[in-house]
């Protein structure tokens, strides 16, 4: 087991540069903000496949982006840093820590864990019939409360059934953090 102290970490100042690039850039076109850039990277990393930071490039931002040569450096920099960091918590077997609140109520009414679900599944989505070509029940499993908390399956009505009880909304988005562990392990050989 990893020893969470040594995990690599992003400094608080890197983590805002980050934010504040990925923030600028969701205004100007609509990409992904660093909740969904987090969601999208775990996703790719917990998935069977091999991450590449050329698939956040082409699956969380428009073709063309705002951002200068130094900006786009800096921005890949941070987001390799974010990966080896998303990486040894995957691979210590604790629960995933996601970088906000597990639930969907909030007074801003764009709720950060909606949009790092909305991430992770895009990722899911990238490689759809690989993370499927085994365990398909299992892993459907392992994937509904990041699924129930995207909102991209909202018209579901077993999504909708969770909706209407804010304590089983509140239970599914708790599960989150050992389900991704859980994927990892499981798509990666250790379960």
């Amino acid at each position: 087991m990893t020893d969470l102290n040594s995990i690599p970490a992003l400094s608080e100042e890197e983590l805002e540069t980050l934010g504040t690039l990925l923030e600028d850039e969701a205004e100007r076109s609509d990409s992904f903000d660093f909740f969904a850039v987090h969601g999208f990277i775990t996703g790719l990393l917990a998935g069977p496949t091999e991450f590449e930071l050329t698939s956040v490039w082409e699956g969380a931002f428009d073709e063309q982006t705002g951002f200068n040569k130094d900006q786009k450096e800096t921005l890949s920099r941070l987001m390799n840093g974010l990966a080896k960091e998303i990486q040894a918590w995957l691979d210590s077997g604790q629960d995933f820590p996601v970088p906000c609140d597990l639930t969907l109520l909030d007074d801003d009414g764009e709720p950060p864990l909606e949009s790092w679900a909305m991430g992770f599944m895009s990722a899911v989505l990238l490689n759809e019939a690989s993370w499927y070509a085994e365990r398909e029940e299992t892993v459907a499993q392992h994937l509904f409360p990041i699924m129930y908390a995207s909102g991209l399956f909202m018209d579901e009505p077993e999504m909708a059934d969770i909706d209407e009880d804010v304590e089983l909304s509140d239970q599914m988005c708790g599960n989150i953090p050992a389900a991704v562990v859980e994927l990892y392990l499981m798509l990666n050989g250790g379960n």
